[in-house]
Formats: structure tokens, sequence, C-alpha cells
């Protein structure tokens, strides 16, 4: 049977309140004990809003449900299943599902799909209340009676994930096969190491003066002083004509010392105290790379917004690296040791596919 596209689904609008009781959060950070197994859900743009782990508290929301960040910069609007028991704060509320709304892991995320408009509408200047909330409007698809076709929308994640797996999958294979065989090398505890200056190794800039707020949606990573993602804040489409920055870089934030390796070209932030610095080098690949941004961020995670970083402070910077038989850094070791770890975290990514087949 052929499923029917989104585009061809009959659609109807209808209110939060009508599918959903809204349970808005009545903890906090200083009300929860962190170090439990309980999921503590706050207002994040990322991570399935999962603040940290805390102990049992007082209000505990059984899984199978929804949660709505109320505000926040950036994440406010966002909704997330939850599948297991957790609890809220008070930037969030629990949307637990009315007896008449069928609920399960993928009609949950197709709800959270038809929640993606909120977070462009609300933010700190905007809240989203349980009283707005509960009279939003979201677009469900129905069936041929008039009525939310659950099927539908569990059929079509299922399709869609399913589909990602595949690709996934695929592209695990095709890594194993360019990486290679795992080789044996000496442990990192019995490896000689050295402490080298940054600006011995490197050349460091700044990208030129750029503003993510200024670009289209595009396929090019804008990197920034982000401590996720690789650094990357959006993807954008580069002006006619502009110079992107080269890849075969380490990014570092000098706000937090955040590191990253950058595999592909990007779109930096430049032109204000907060911006990024590169760190290149005719030694660095896509595998050493790695290991040496870990390498800085241990160095430069003593950056703050109170004493941030600079291209100066950089340079002055020492890190801890492997080193060879002639004192000097040993790139080869790190590039055959980033190469293992990646080649056992694939196979472990292909184990946990295979059990969801």
């Amino acid at each position: 049977m052929i499923m029917e596209k989104l585009n061809e689904k009959k659609w109807i609008s209808i209110s939060l309140g009508n599918q959903f009781r809204l349970c808005r959060g009545r903890e906090s950070k200083s009300t929860v004990i962190e170090g439990g197994r309980l999921p503590f859900v706050s207002a994040k743009k990322t991570d399935n809003g999962y603040r940290m782990f805390v102990e049992q508290t007082k209000t505990e929301i059984n899984g199978n449900t929804i949660t709505l960040n109320n505000n926040g910069d950036g994440g406010a609007g966002f909704g997330y299943y939850q599948p297991h028991k957790y609890t809220v704060d008070v930037n969030t509320t629990a949307l637990i599902p009315l007896p008449n709304v069928s609920m399960n892991p993928f009609i949950g995320l197709f709800y959270v799909g038809c929640f993606s408009w909120m977070h462009e509408y609300f933010g700190n200047a905007c809240t989203l209340s349980n009283k707005r909330a509960k009279i939003s409007k979201i677009m469900i698809p129905v069936n041929d009676l008039g009525n939310p076709d659950y099927a539908y929308m569990e059929q079509y994640v299922k399709k869609i994930r399913n589909e990602m797996i595949t690709k996934y999958k695929e592209y695990i294979v095709k890594r194993i096969l360019k990486i290679g065989k795992e080789v044996t090398i000496e442990a990192l505890i019995s490896k000689e190491w050295d402490a080298f200056v940054i600006g011995n190794l490197f050349d460091v800039s700044r990208p030129f003066s750029r503003n993510k707020d200024a670009y289209d949606e595009g396929d090019i990573p804008f990197i920034a002083s982000g401590a996720l993602n690789n650094g990357v804040m959006k993807y954008c489409k580069p002006y006619d004509g502009e110079v992107l920055d080269k890849r075969c870089c380490i990014t570092v934030s000098p706000v937090d010392g955040s590191s990253f390796y950058q595999p592909i070209d990007f779109l930096g932030r430049g032109g204000g105290g907060s911006s990024i610095l590169m760190l290149r080098s005719k030694n660095l690949n896509e595998f050493n790379g790695q290991f040496i941004a870990r390498m800085v961020r241990q160095t430069c995670s003593k950056y703050t917004y109170g004493h941030m970083g600079n291209k100066d402070s950089i340079k002055r910077e020492r890190i801890m690296l492997p080193i060879n038989d002639s004192g000097e850094p040993d790139y080869a070791y790190m590039e055959q040791y980033a190469k293992n770890m990646m080649l056992r975290k694939y196979e472990q990514y292909l184990t946990f596919l295979r059990g969801k087949e």
C-alpha cells in the first residue's frame, strides 16, 4: 500500500487544550537533587530538553507524554516526546494526552513536529504561558471521518525512521571501509607526552566579520562560539562570490574554550570579541585533528565571559600531546588512536541499529 504524502492528506486545525491536559512544572534546580536516574526536563532547545538527571522529586510525570517549553531564548515553543518517567521545571509544561487521544512514540514524534511553528513566535519577550498554549492551534491529519488519523501519523514516522536508519547504516559501512581495520597501538597511559605552545604549532586567525542572522537558510555550516554540534549554529546560504573559511582546521571559542575539528568549508563568526579563533597546520587531518581539538579544549576550558581568550592569549597556551622518539608531536599515533576509537563506536552503532530492525 502506497502511503499518502503529507500534502495529499486532509488536515484540520485543533487547539492543544482539546488534545492535552496541561501540567506546568513546579521544580527548579534548587528543589531537586542531582545524581539520580530521573530526567529533569527544562526549556532547552536540544537534548530532548534534558538538563540533568535527579533523585526522586515531589513531581513525577509518566512517560508516553510530551513536554512543551514555555520560555527561553531560542527554546520557547519546542516540544519533545518523553518516553520515560520524568520531572519538569517551572519553565516547562507537560502535555498529558486526553482519554480520546492515542499516543505512542511514533504518534508523539509526529505531534512534536506539528508544534514546530511555535518556536518562531515565542521567546523571552513573549512567553508561551499555559493560557496561550491551551488555545494555540496545531494542524494534524485526519481520516475520511474527519477524526485525527493516528494510524497515518504512526506509519509516517515509522517510514521516516526506517529510511533514516537505512541511510545511517550505509554511511557507517562506508566510514568503516574508509578508515580501515583497527591497529594495535601503545596505550595512552604508556605513551610519553610533552607540552607544546599553540603558537608554535598553529597559525591562529579569526574569520571575517559575519553575523548568522544576516544569512538565509542554506547548506553551509555557520560556526560560532557554541559548545554543542561542532559549533554549528545554523546552516546558511553564502553571498554570491563569498569566500568560505577552509576546512581542516580547529575552531576555538574564546568564551568557554570549546574546540572542534572542522571537516568541511564553513562560515565562521567574526567581527566581535566572542568570534571564533581558527588553528591551522599542515600536519592536521580529519583524525589527529579531533584528538588535538580535545587537548585544546582541555587547556582553554578556563575561558569565560569574564575572562575571554583572544588571538594573542591562545598562542601562548600550552597543550599536552603524545610525542615520538624525536620529541615532536606524534601525529601518526594520534591519527591511529582516533581511528581506533571511531571504529569501535561505529561498531557499537551498527549493533544498536541492527537491534532496531
